[in-house]
């Protein structure tokens, strides 16, 4: 295929494309794979809006940040994911961890006394701040913005006093801002506060205080992942997710008296508040652009809804499987106690697979995302060159 010849109809006159990254802790990697091989096929691919929560808001907010052609940032991208380790994302020796953990166990018995030690995390993610000081650039975002060359970068948290979803934007001058019953948006800049807060997995990682207000994970009750690219103006959407198809998969594991692991359990957690909704939403989004495409085209303006484009992308491979074939990588402590919560006894520790920051298994899943792209290239082309209002999902098998 000659990608040049095709380039110039990936924008055409009005259209804004979006790219919709989801939250997964160390699966975020897969989201690279999948951009890096797009970016390959359309070298001058263009990609005005950016949204992500928690690992997707970190993607989000680097890529809004580089000068470079997409091909170059995000080349540059899947080379920080693989050089990463544990470190660089949380403190994982003896005393950090075990500290934590026994700050939890005091705060129990104490019936809330004072005295208890306060505890704002299971893990310290003072590592992973320092990494995106390094390696975000809130300035370049402005400049790219001041430029033309991207119109908006978002990335939700969740505001642990009020319960909704804050979509911090920063934006072109007259981007549409929204206020919804659980949503709303916020004009700041992007930077390393917002991004810790969109990726404050609860429980585990530390709460962010931004603005005087405390924001947690932005998947939390983000039901509607989709909207900020929508409410940006995209009318097309290219979303990665990270949920591998369940419907083949063997029963994941129990205990000798038939009772789940606490890894099994704390795993289909964190799916439920990372990888659900975005299935919810585009189903939801599919809805609406069957009924808008029966609405005929002179009474468009009855209705506030618009037809939106869009193709999702998910991995072909069970990431939790994967991990575990990685599991040894892990720092010896936090190995250790991921084990004690049974991690060994599920079939597919998809626990695991949010909390391994190891160079070799964030390889594989960038690898995992060219290939899959690479499967997924008719569906890809198709959604770049048809026009809008045309839904797809990827084949995950």
């Amino acid at each position: 295929m000659n990608t040049r010849e095709t380039d110039s109809r990936l924008q055409p006159p009005g259209s804004t494309t979006a790219v919709v990254l989801s939250g997964g802790g160390a699966r975020g990697a897969y989201q690279v794979g999948v951009l890096r091989w797009i970016a390959r096929q359309y070298p001058d691919l263009r990609i005005p809006v950016l949204t992500g929560v928690s690992a997707g808001a970190i993607n989000a907010a680097y890529l809004a940040g580089r000068p470079e052609p997409l091909p170059e940032a995000v080349d540059r991208l899947a080379a920080l994911w693989s050089d990463l380790s544990t470190e660089d994302i949380l403190r994982a020796d003896f005393i950090s961890l075990i500290g934590n953990a026994l700050k939890v166990a005091l705060n129990l018995g104490s019936g809330g006394s004072r005295l208890a030690p306060g505890v704002r995390g299971l893990v310290d993610t003072s590592p992973l701040e320092r990494t995106l000081a390094r390696v975000l650039s809130p300035q370049r975002i402005a400049e790219n913005i001041d430029t033309g060359r991207l119109h908006a970068v978002a990335v939700s948290a969740t505001s642990y006093a009020s319960g909704r979803t804050v979509t911090f934007v920063q934006a072109a001058e007259g981007a549409r801002m929204w206020s919804r019953s659980r949503r709303e948006s916020v004009a700041a800049r992007i930077g390393v506060d917002q991004v810790m807060a969109s990726s404050a997995i609860p429980l585990f990682f530390p709460a962010r205080e931004v603005g005087g207000e405390w924001f947690g994970d932005g998947s939390l009750r983000q039901g509607s992942p989709l909207s900020p690219a929508v409410f940006l103006g995209a009318d097309r959407i290219l979303a990665v997710s990270s949920r591998y198809s369940t419907e083949t998969r063997e029963p994941i594991g129990r205990d000798d008296d038939g009772y789940p692991p606490a890894a099994q359990i704390l795993g289909l957690m964190l799916n439920s508040i990372f990888l659900d909704n975005l299935d919810a939403d585009a189903e939801r989004l599919e809805r609406i652009n069957a009924i808008v495409a029966r609405i005929p085209e002179e009474k468009h303006w009855l209705v506030p809804e618009r037809e939106v484009s869009f193709l999702v992308i998910r991995p072909s491979s069970d990431l939790g499987r994967m991990a575990a074939r990685h599991e040894a990588e892990l720092p010896r402590t936090l190995r250790y106690l991921i084990r004690g919560l049974g991690s060994g006894r599920v079939a597919s520790p998809d626990l695991l697979s949010y909390l391994m920051f190891e160079g070799e298994y964030l390889a594989e899943l960038i690898r995992l995302g060219e290939r899959d792209a690479e499967r997924n290239w008719l569906r890809i082309r198709k959604f770049f060159e048809a026009g809008t209002g045309r839904s797809q999902s990827s084949d995950p098998g």
